[in-house]
């Protein structure tokens, strides 16, 4: 049986906010309230919009470098000078093989950044402001994806590609800012939804389009970041303590187990926050897993250009084609949110009634366990009707 007492909070956790009703101030400061959430939702829409439209046409660009190279000398090569050596002589096994190990040692490269950083910048938007890291964060992944134009269009070495992951030593990739507003994940999906088609139009004409598309969407996100008003009031006030230094009371105490940064904003008193927050996940066994579970999430998000690359191959479509697939799978994904999951969730909720932590942890498991076996029944499937329902599933 469970003792259900009245726990009493010495103080608060978050820091008391204005009320809905708090009549504006005269130079309109209340507006910080609702700005910051159009200014997120135009940012990882455009975005994701700029991400999803040329993910395909990236994918094809490289298997067009890898599949010239291949046939260089070859009669195919001279037939196709013009137009291109036709993509359904580039399923070859030597051409696939060389896409994958170029697509998975980009992948890795990739997420060093965000595993080694994503800490220390989460504590520096914490102390100096979130729409400073969120800026560059963007700017670095704008940075890498430029590269990665640069090599293909001035014919370098296609494994060249794999510096524009140096850039994002600049704001920690993608996985920070995702980490900051991980709660306009919504506009990712309608991005996802709209965005394929649209790529797979366009990358019929010119590869190139959807590239320079992205590459437009990232620069105007970098704008749409910076003059983002600051959402973290303690960074918005100019003060020099740390964020876990608020105080909602008269005193100036501190949160137990979470210290503030001394130095004043010195790198030695960063360095020492970091320890702390080190410390706190290798010590507690529940944290480090779930970090280590995000870690792999993190790698299997990353595998779309794996399966782009596999369904095409496996099942002769072409790219453009097989971009589709994008589509439907956000389009089942929202309705998975929005319908599927909720039920799931109220009729496991009445089994598990005042148990919700056991409950969560039971439906993480049967979510991880279906995604395994879709994942493995799809690497299998003779007929390509078997992997769309899974992969849509």
């Amino acid at each position: 049986m469970h003792n259900h007492e009245t726990i009493e909070e010495p103080r608060p956790l978050l820091a008391e906010q204005p009320t809905t009703d708090q009549e504006p101030d005269q130079d309109g400061s209340t507006a910080v309230y609702w700005r910051p959430a159009i200014f997120c939702t135009l940012i990882y829409l455009l975005m994701g919009i700029g991400y999803f439209v040329s993910a395909a046409p990236q994918l094809r660009l490289f298997e067009s470098i890898i599949c010239q190279q291949y046939y260089k000398d070859s009669d195919a090569f001279s037939a196709g000078k013009g137009n291109g050596i036709p993509e359904h002589l580039c399923k070859d096994g030597p051409v696939q093989a060389a896409l994958a190990q170029l697509l998975g040692w980009q992948s890795f490269f990739d997420n060093i950044p965000g595993l080694f950083l994503a800490l220390p910048y989460g504590i520096l938007a914490d102390r100096y402001g979130r729409r400073l890291v969120m800026t560059l964060s963007f700017v670095g992944q704008f940075a890498g994806m430029s590269w990665v134009m640069v090599v293909c269009w001035l014919g370098l070495p296609i494994r060249a590609i794999w510096l524009s992951s140096a850039f994002l030593i600049i704001g920690g990739g993608s996985n920070v800012a995702a980490s900051i507003f991980m709660y306009f994940n919504a506009a990712v999906i309608i991005a996802e939804i709209i965005s394929p088609p649209i790529g797979s139009f366009l990358m019929q004409r010119s590869l190139w389009v959807p590239l320079l598309l992205n590459s437009a969407c990232g620069a105007v996100s970098i704008l749409l970041s910076w003059y983002m008003p600051e959402t973290n009031p303690h960074a918005a006030a100019g003060y020099k303590n740390d964020y876990t230094g608020i105080s909602t009371s008269s005193d100036d105490e501190q949160l137990p187990c979470s210290p503030a940064i001394e130095g004043n904003g010195s790198l030695e008193g960063l360095l020492v926050s970091l320890k702390d927050s080190m410390y706190a996940i290798m010590t507690q066994k529940n944290v480090l897993l779930l970090v280590l579970s995000f870690l792999i999430a993190t790698f299997a998000r990353d595998s779309m250009a794996f399966l782009l690359q596999y369904v095409s191959n496996r099942y002769s479509w072409s790219i453009a084609k097989t971009s589709w697939l994008l589509s439907f799978r956000a389009a089942a994904q929202l309705l998975q949110f929005m319908i599927i999951l909720p039920w799931i969730d109220r009729r496991m909720g009445r089994r598990f009634e005042g148990r919700p932590r056991e409950k969560d942890l039971y439906l993480s498991r049967i979510s991880i366990g279906a995604i395994t076996i879709g994942f493995a029944i799809m690497g299998i499937a003779p007929v390509v009707e078997v992997s769309v329902r899974l992969y849509l599933g």
